[in-house]
């Protein structure tokens, strides 16, 4: 299932956009699926995920795309009943998504 319908994560590529999808796609299949994430698990997702996409994208690592990909991934978290979240830092941290 996907719970996101965003395409524009203000990369300053097309292509950085549809990395950050893909991302966020990722993610929000194993949130989504049976095995439930800890915290440490989803941070490890989200930061290997950002560093591959910097190999080719390094904005990925700014404001925007950073806060655009965590809302879409807490999207995911809420339906899905998690009690944590990833903050506009780009850390997860306990509180509702």
């Amino acid at each position: 299932m996907q719970t996101t319908t965003k395409t524009y994560y203000e990369m300053f590529s097309p292509a950085g956009d549809r990395a950050c999808q893909s991302l966020v796609n990722s993610i929000s299949s194993k949130v989504l699926g049976s095995k439930r994430l800890t915290m440490e698990g989803l941070q490890k997702l989200y930061d290997d995920g950002r560093e591959k996409i910097s190999q080719k994208h390094e904005e990925v690592y700014d404001t925007e795309p950073r806060w655009n990909i965590a809302r879409e991934v807490n999207k995911a978290l809420r339906e899905a009943g998690y009690g944590f979240r990833i903050n506009g830092w780009g850390s997860v941290e306990e509180g509702q998504p």
